[in-house]
């Protein structure tokens, strides 16, 4: 087994495909152990009934897709896991000489990719952001043969890992009309275990065709035969087709959607009444049009308040003052990096309830600063979802320093 060292996959430059790899998922050997000894990014793919076995050897194909992901991946060490006639995985080996957990080298990746890809903030989809796509997407993703999308099985261990997907579209710049986030978790067969099936992240697949395009000649091959598809070139090795890409209206019901589930359905025990409920929330019901249009049009915030507990994040109380117009006790919603310093920031995972005591408290001038870091850690400490997003985001795991960063951003 052949491996290359955590510390070096940090400290130089980095491949966007590889980089696409390691964001997308990180398996762990030993699996159970909390610090592994080694890590591995993968590929993995089955045989589909949409090609002849007679007209492509997945086997032989095999050798051929190690020197191509050795190309793109800029290490030479993929090595054949599995290969015979119905299936192929290939896997990269990296040493833990860093000794980290698996959530420790994600977010090391994480902020591996915001600190030190030039690329990833440029405004244009370049051809590093569609390699670092195809290596997130495509190594695992697999052709959905109805419904015109390239899915893949959507794995995630914390609340930030999970809205990952979030990097796809806000700096990726994939339009997030094309994109899909499946949950599965609020169909009826999930919720009574008859079927529990993965999480998927969907890109549109004539989109991914024609804009994106493949590495993987099968996957590709599926996509031409599936889809009547006949308009294809190669282009430093990726294939492009020529496809009409059908129009989708825009929209931000994908990273509405997201932060919903992230925040409501993610490690929750669900109850078909509680399913009934979340579904109305987002507009996911039988109503007219005219009900679901007005219910999807609200904003993050307002959906926020009317799913999150009525206590304050800070001081805990449940007690303020009535509110005529639905006589709940009154709150006001807080941005812990503040909304001011980008829309970015308009995220559920970065909202916390407020009484309006300590909201003011946390204005910019009101408090001392001593006060105000104090009371960012308390919140801090409370909601380890809005630790989670505050610290990948901003890059810092100590949880003062944390407050203090937070603190110089206050509005």
């Amino acid at each position: 087994m052949r491996t290359v060292k955590l510390k070096d996959v940090l400290r130089f430059e980095m491949k966007p495909f590889l980089l696409g790899l390691l964001f997308s998922r990180i398996k762990s050997i030993p699996e159970s152990a909390k610090v592994p000894e080694q890590f591995y990014v993968y590929t993995s793919f089955k045989s589909s009934k949409a090609v002849f076995k007679s007209d492509f050897s997945l086997k032989a194909y095999a050798e051929e897709l190690v020197e191509q992901y050795n190309a793109v991946s800029g290490y030479e060490n993929w090595e054949i896991h599995k290969a015979t006639d119905s299936s192929v995985q290939l896997r990269l080996y990296i040493e833990n000489d860093l000794q980290l957990t698996v959530e420790e080298c994600y977010m090391a990746i994480h902020k591996k990719l915001l600190s030190s890809s030039d690329w990833l903030y440029k405004d244009e989809l370049t051809e590093e952001k569609k390699s670092f796509l195809r290596g997130y997407m495509e190594t695992r993703g697999s052709i959905d043969l109805t419904a015109k999308m390239i899915a893949q099985d959507y794995f995630y261990n914390n609340k930030f890992e999970l809205k990952r997907v979030q990097i796809l579209t806000d700096m990726l710049n994939l339009p997030i009309s094309y994109a899909n986030f499946n949950p599965r978790h609020m169909q009826p067969d999930y919720v009574s275990g008859k079927n529990k099936r993965n999480s998927q992240f969907r890109i549109n697949v004539f989109f991914y065709a024609k804009e994106i395009g493949f590495i993987n000649k099968y996957k590709a091959k599926i996509f031409e035969n599936t889809y009547k598809q006949e308009g294809k070139y190669v282009k430093d090795g990726v294939i492009y087709y020529e496809v009409n890409v059908p129009e989708v209206n825009n929209s931000i019901y994908f990273i509405k959607y997201l932060n919903f589930f992230t925040n409501n359905i993610y490690n929750k025990e669900l109850t078909t009444q509680k399913v009934k409920q979340l579904r109305d929330e987002i507009g996911f019901t039988n109503a007219s049009d005219l009900d679901k249009k007005k219910q999807r049009n609200r904003t993050i915030v307002e959906i926020f308040d009317n799913i999150s507990e009525d206590r304050c994040a800070q001081c805990g109380t449940t007690e303020t003052f009535t509110k005529k117009t639905n006589g709940r006790q009154g709150f006001e919603i807080h941005h812990m990096i503040s909304y001011h310093n980008g829309r970015q920031y308009d995220n559920i995972a970065n909202l916390v309830k407020l009484c309006p005591t300590c909201h003011s408290s946390l204005k910019r001038g009101r408090a001392s600063k001593e006060e105000q870091i104090s009371n960012i850690t308390k919140i801090l400490d409370n909601h380890p979802e809005v630790y989670e997003y505050t610290s990948s985001t901003l890059g810092i795991n100590h949880m003062h320093e944390l407050a203090e960063e937070i603190w110089t951003l206050l509005g």
